[in-house]
């Protein structure tokens, strides 16, 4: 009985094992990339949290709350804006109601978009977002691809 508990232990053990190696090679997990799209302000204030935009010394603070998140996001494809890498975003329906409604709200301030958990960009909103925007910085193709295949499991 000992042995034959032992055995079951140790196949499964084996099991595990086998499945966290297909996942370091590029099993079925998805890669673990965390989109967010998050309220900014351009003053700091109580609750808010300070960061800086790359690629400048420009300073943002962030709401705490995440607006948009990977599952706001139907699809996600490399895109060019302007000769640069982008990341052409579809948002679902739930999530095109999100972003319409946020970028109403927050109309002539920062939206800070995050990758797992850093400031990519934070653009200013200048219009209503629709269901499609553009993911745009100083992205290089493997940043873009990254992005793409972390959002889309593809």
């Amino acid at each position: 009985m000992v042995f034959l508990i032992r055995t079951c232990l140790l196949a499964g053990l084996a099991l595990v094992a086998l499945n966290e190696l297909a996942a370091v090679r590029g099993g079925d997990e998805k890669p673990k990339v965390k989109v967010e799209f998050r309220r900014a302000e351009t003053e700091p204030a109580k609750d808010l949290t300070e960061a800086v935009i790359p690629g400048s010394n420009k300073k943002i603070y962030l709401h705490k709350t995440t607006e948009i998140t990977n599952a706001d996001i139907a699809e996600a494809r490399a895109a060019k804006d302007n000769g640069k890498s982008a990341v052409e975003i579809v948002f679902t329906a739930e999530g095109a109601k999100k972003i319409a409604d946020l970028s109403k709200a927050h109309t002539g301030k920062p939206l800070a978009i995050l990758l797992n958990g850093k400031v990519l960009s934070a653009p200013t909103i200048r219009d209503p977002i629709g269901p499609r925007a553009m993911i745009t910085g100083e992205l290089t193709p493997a940043d873009v691809d990254r992005i793409v295949k972390g959002v889309t499991g593809k």
